[in-house]
């Protein structure tokens, strides 16, 4: 794994009943993020710290 993918977000979906969840998401930090419907949005990680 390189230096600048140590640090990632990620998005977690489709919730299960016993609180966990089915799929998850995840970026190194200053790539594009999705996270789905009902939200839509796709958050700035570029400026996360340690982002490069």
């Amino acid at each position: 794994m390189s230096r600048t993918a140590r640090h990632r977000t990620g998005a977690f979906t489709g919730p299960n009943e016993d609180g966990t969840y089915k799929h998850t998401d995840a970026v190194p930090f200053g790539k594009p993020l999705t996270v789905p419907s009902p939200f839509d949005v796709q958050p700035a990680t570029e400026e996360f710290p340690g982002a490069s």
